[in-house]
């Protein structure tokens, strides 16, 4: 054994000293190139072929075409194609694509003739791929005529290394990714000016966003990174086989399947601030009687981009496949993630030029250790098991189920000192606060800086409450949902088919507050409950600790439930000749909705638990692709839609009272676009709108004193402009891409807000002169430029630019108060920004049945800083400009990595 691992480490140190040498006279014979101007010329013959996907009959692009032995290698282009320039003679001839069995073939080419070859096929060493297809709605790119984008497992293995999962998508035009100040699992992303609660995820088929808020939680969308196999993302209005996605764009996950020959991946990366990144997967192989599956282990961990937002993640993934009999199979997909990072908070600009640029608002120390008010826990265990069924060799039939328990923890200051708010707390000269003050004044301690020294209550005693007091509080949240799909396929032809799906969830949450710390404090009592007149001592707190009890923990502040139960069905017919691809699909489903509160109303009150609000929605779109001749093709998109309001806008306020005018918003969206698809030169472009009305925005912040929150409803916003995506290949080695986007996105009339107070009455209303202002935080320019060089057969070095420019702020509730003209509004353009990157990697291939990829890559290389998101509207020239609050981008991040696999 010992021996068999020292000769593989030889043979791995050897591989590595030629392909260095080999590196180093492929950059002399390329800068000579270069100086010269010209190669050598040699009397030569040509050999052209195509490389595919054997299942799927896809082109591989960047499969690579070796002549072993030599420097002679080519890739293929976007129509799988390669060319080699050849003397005459025979050759043995290697094609290779990542996660694909090699072929090796013997040619003959003779001088001054072209040789075509026929058809390369290679086969996925993975299983289950076409069904996994099916339950995911996974459009063929070339065919879709909606704005789509394919990124594969190497994609995301090779260029994301310490970034986020929805960092992965910054390249695509119309994006604008919120990365909340480098939280760890933090960000969001939302497509063509829509927010992030608009952005649809779906993970192997299941929706993975949350129904009463729209958002895919921290947890298991930091896991997406881990798990995925491929990945496609639809801009626009997405067409697909569920019944309750949104109306902003999809982001559809498939998972990694089991490998058909055993196998094992190791995959370990560092970056700075700690960044450390590891996993292990084992593919067992398929077995004679048609099992197999993949095993996956991961953690990550670090110790934040900013001042105390330490992370750490346990990550596991488990498909087991079941080939029964040639109609039936069953697939079992289990995993999951447990997690805990210590979050950042918005503040002011003048925070942030006063403490720094890496400043977070809500930390201190407490005895000499560093204590983090905004810590997140989370668990996401997530189990699917799905059965395909060939009916007939024209019909399927498949069946999923799955079960999602999500319980997660988010801490947060809370309580008064002498009547004051918690934001009025003194801080330390560095910033942060000092916690040892504050558990000194909530003991009766005199504390610099807070005032007068708190007095104890009747009972000589210092009890924390809401009013008085410095506390630690936790919003925990227990969800579970469990879910039902079927899908139906029949073909009728080659040319025609048709698929229908009805799909059923059970939504059931726990939302509590419980008490964590009462920081030195003698006790806390809690009379949120008025069924509990004389209130509640606490006794058990809830545990910060990496795997806390979200079930022990004493109730406080507010308890409530809320069920949401939801169906739908959905038809797609698809129609497919040789030039012609044309699709119509529509979807209609129903939300049945229920609130119960167990603080605000007494047990025996019948307004306890709403009654059931029933919610209709539905979606129709049809569109088409037609190839005008061989590299050109148009494509047009139109859909409408009416999608049912989230639970936290039918229920804004801390009890069941209900948003009366809260209905389904209407989204008419379409678009058209033109594809260029040559060897050497991809280009599409697309023009796009999106009218949205009866749209509706709960705010809870910058409001004044006697306002618990505000509502706008029926807004109007109208979301426009175009796209560019471009890749030019320059040579066999370079190629060039760019993207961009140009939009014009505004809110096209004007509306109202209301205002109300903790007992749900309108206090006032105000005017929002909306019409023309821009919606908040998403750039309406923005430019993305990579040049990618391939040295010595695999080595990948990449450089990216990317700008983002007319991005504004989140107009207030109050900002239109006092204004005596239309004009006079003036909404805060944020200054624009450039970001630099690089990554890059290396594919070592070892004794043919090992490879060793290294990776390597840096963002925001010039360590710019800038501002992404901001949640005030102040304009420059207003005096408390300085006053915004936004989220600061904390700087440059690097990392390294090595993936070995055999």
């Amino acid at each position: 054994m010992i021996q068999n691992i020292m000769k593989i480490f030889r043979k791995t140190i050897q591989e590595i000293v030629i392909q260095s040498g080999t590196i180093l006279k492929t950059v002399l014979f390329s800068v000579t190139i270069f100086i010269l101007g010209t190669a050598p010329a040699y009397a030569q013959g040509k050999l052209t072929g195509y490389v595919v996907d054997e299942e799927f009959n896809e082109p591989l692009e960047k499969a690579v075409v070796t002549i072993p032995g030599t420097l002679i290698s080519v890739l293929t282009d976007q129509q799988g194609k390669y060319s080699l320039n050849l003397t005459g003679g025979e050759y043995a001839l290697e094609v290779n694509h990542p996660g694909y069995f090699r072929k090796f073939y013997n040619i003959s080419v003779s001088s001054g003739i072209s040789t075509p070859m026929f058809i390369v096929k290679l086969k996925a060493n993975a299983t289950g791929r076409s069904q996994q297809r099916h339950i995911t709605s996974f459009e063929n790119k070339r065919q879709s005529p909606q704005a789509t984008e394919n990124l594969s497992t190497w994609a995301v293995a090779e260029q994301t290394g310490r970034q986020e999962f929805n960092e992965i998508f910054r390249a695509i035009p119309s994006v604008n990714f919120l990365s909340r100040g480098n939280g760890f699992n933090d960000s969001g992303i939302g497509f063509r000016g829509n927010d992030p609660s608009r952005t649809s995820y779906t993970f192997n088929g299941i929706l993975l966003n949350n129904p009463e808020t729209g958002l895919t939680g921290p947890s298991i969308l930091s896991g997406l990174t881990d798990w995925a196999g491929q990945i496609q993302v639809v801009t626009g209005q997405a067409s697909n086989m569920h019944s309750q996605t949104s109306s902003g764009g999809l982001i559809n996950v498939l998972s990694f399947v089991p490998h058909e020959k055993f196998g094992v991946e190791a995959l370990a990366v560092y970056g700075n601030d700690g960044f450390l990144k590891t996993s292990a997967t084992v593919h067992t192989g398929l077995s004679r009687k048609g099992f197999s599956s993949s095993v996956q282990l991961s953690r990550t961990a670090g110790n934040g981009m900013v001042q105390n937002t330490a992370f750490e993640q346990y990550g596991f993934f488990v498909n087991i496949r079941s080939i029964l009999n040639p109609r039936h199979t069953l697939d079992l997909n289990l995993n999951g993630i447990l997690q805990q990072h210590d979050r950042n908070n918005p503040d002011s600009i003048n925070a942030y030029n006063r403490y720094g640029q890496k400043y977070n608002p809500e930390w201190g120390y407490l005895i000499e250790k560093p204590m983090s008010l905004s810590t997140n826990f989370g668990i996401s265990p997530l189990i699917g098991l799905t059965h395909f069924w060939q009916v007939r060799q024209h019909t399927q039939i498949t069946t999923q189920i799955f079960a999602q328990l999500n319980r997660s923890a988010q801490l947060y200051p809370d309580g008064l000192f002498n009547n004051q708010p918690f934001n009025n707390l003194p801080r330390a000269p560095e910033g942060w606060l000092p916690m040892d003050l504050i558990a000194a004044w909530n003991n009766g301690l005199p504390a610099d800086g807070m005032g007068a020294v708190r007095q104890p209550d009747e009972n000589d005693r210092f009890i924390n409450s809401v009013k008085s007091g410095i506390s630690v509080l936790a919003a925990i949240n227990r969800e579970n949902r469990f879910g039902l799909r079927s899908v139906l396929t029949h073909e009728f032809s080659k040319n025609l088919d048709l698929s229908g799906s009805i799909d059923f969830e059970q939504y059931h949450a726990g939302h509590f507050a419980a008490v964590s710390d009462i920081l030195s404090a003698e006790g806390y009592a809690d009379f949120s409950d008025v069924n509990q007149v004389s209130g509640l001592n606490v006794k058990t707190l809830f545990q910060p600790v990496f795997y806390p009890s979200f079930t022990s923990p004493d109730k406080t502040n507010y308890y409530y439930e809320s069920g949401i139960q939801s169906g739908g069905i959905n038809l797609g017919l698809n129609y497919e000749l040789s030039r012609l691809y044309f699709y119509m699909e529509g979807a209609a489903s129903i939300q049945n909705i229920r609130r119960t509160d167990h603080f605000s109303y007494l047990t025996t009150d019948p307004d306890r638990q709403t009654k059931p609000v029933q919610l209709p929605g539905t979606r129709i779109q049809s569109g088409f692709r037609y190839n005008l001749w061989n590299y050109h093709s148009i494509h047009v998109k139109a859909g409408y839609g009416t999608y049912q309001p989230l639970f936290t806008v039918l229920f804004p306020s801390g009890n069941n009272w209900k948003n009366q005018e809260a209905t389904n918003e209407q989204v008419f969206d379409a678009e058209a676009g033109y594809t260029l698809l040559s060897r050497k030169l991809k280009v599409e472009a697309l023009v796009y709108r999106s009218q949205v009305t009866n749209r509706s925005m709960v705010r809870h912040s910058n409001l004044k004193p006697g306002d618990s929150y505000g509502l706008v409803n029926g807004l109007a916003e109208l979301h426009q402009g175009v796209e560019l995506k471009t890749m030019c290949k320059i040579n066999r080695n370079f190629q060039f891409s760019l993207n961009g986007t140009y939009s014009n996105r505004k809110y096209t009339k004007d509306a109202a807000a209301v205002l109300y107070d903790s007992g749900n009455q309108a206090t006032a209303t105000n005017d929002l002169w909306l019409k023309d202002v821009h919606p908040a935080n998403a750039p309406q320019i923005s430019i993305f430029a990579e040049a990618e060089y391939r040295l010595a057969h695999n080595f990948y070095f990449r450089i990216n630019y990317y700008r983002a420019e007319q991005i504004y702020a989140l107009f207030s509730l109050y900002d239109f108060k006092n204004l005596t003209d239309r004009s006079d509004f003036v909404q805060w353009k944020m200054p624009k920004y450039d970001l630099i990157g690089v990554s890059g990697n290396y594919l070592l291939q070892v004794m043919k049945k090992y490879s060793i990829n290294l990776i390597f890559g840096a963002n925001n290389l010039l360590d710019s800083e800038f501002i992404q998101e901001s949640l005030t509207n102040l304009d420059v020239k207003n005096i408390r400009f300085s006053g915004n609050r936004v989220y600061n981008e904390p700087g440059r991040t690097w990392y390294a990595g090595v993936k070995f696999q055999f």
